[in-house]
Parts: C-alpha cells; sequence; structure tokens
C-alpha cells in the first residue's frame, strides 16, 4: 500500500507567460523523482478553495515565478513575512498562509519557493536563466524534503 502524502508541492503560474510557467516546471520535474509522500499541484493562481486541500498535509510548499530578488529563495512562510513571489496573483502565498491559519490554526508548515525569471512575455518556453535557477530549486526541495525524513 503507498505512504500517504504528508507533503504537497504547489507550482503557480501561467504556462502561456513564458517563465511564468517555472512553478509547473519544478512540479513535473518533482512528479520524476517519484518521491514517497509527495503529491504535487499546479494552477494559475493559488485561490481560497485550496484551503481545503492543502489542509492534510504537514507540509505546503508553494513554488511560484518572481521578477526580483535571488535566483532562487526558499523560506518558511509566517505571518510576519511578505512573500516575494508574484504580485499579479489574487492571492498570494502569504495570505494563502495566513487564511489557512485562521480556519485550521496548526503547526503545517508552509515554505515559498520564489524562483526568479526574466521572461513573462507570451510564450509556452521557459528561458534558460529561469531553467537553472529551477534546477537549483529543485536540489534545495529535495534537500529540504530529506532532511525532513521523506523517502527519496
Amino acid at each position: 500500500m503507498p505512504k500517504e502524502s504528508k507533503i504537497v508541492l504547489c507550482g503557480i503560474g501561467n504556462t502561456l507567460r513564458s517563465d511564468d510557467g517555472v512553478g509547473a516546471l519544478v512540479c513535473r520535474e518533482m512528479e520524476q523523482l517519484k518521491i514517497d509522500g509527495l503529491t504535487t499541484f499546479v494552477f494559475h493562481q493559488l485561490h481560497v478553495e485550496l484551503v481545503e486541500t492543502f489542509k492534510k498535509f504537514e507540509y505546503i510548499i508553494i513554488v511560484d515565478a518572481c521578477m526580483e530578488g535571488e535566483g532562487i529563495s526558499f523560506y518558511p512562510l509566517d505571518e510576519h513575512k511578505a512573500s516575494s513571489a508574484s504580485s499579479s496573483h489574487h492571492v498570494d502565498a502569504s495570505f494563502f498562509y495566513r487564511l489557512f491559519q485562521q480556519l485550521y490554526p496548526s503547526k503545517k508548515q508552509f515554505f515559498l519557493c520564489a524562483i526568479r525569471g526574466e521572461n513573462f512575455e507570451l510564450g509556452e518556453s521557459i528561458s534558460d536563466y529561469a531553467k537553472k535557477n529551477a534546477a537549483k530549486a529543485i536540489r534545495q526541495i529535495t534537500t529540504f524534503l530529506y532532511e525532513q525524513g521523506v523517502s527519496l
């Protein structure tokens, strides 16, 4: 019997806006690793209905493109941190975290992995720069999962 999923990796972004689809790329690559206990989702943006979907997971990792900052930023969300991911979304990662905690106060751990891109024009190609950052993000996420005792 397969292990119950305890980690959700949620890629956010529009795959028709070039580097904005980097979250989906990371989710596809992570699926290929066949990590026990990992579930992946891809959405154009976070929406409040996902709170109900994510309440069964222990770790919630949101992967989103960003236009500023480092190549990647991977950090825990809490009520004091502002999201550095795309501001074009109606519900950003910080707002989603706060809403989740109001509805389901818990010790669940939320993380944001913001991946810097350079091309957000119409198109389905992800730039080499964003792909390089996505590869770094995948390494950082898998290292984090290993440190949490997840079988890789």
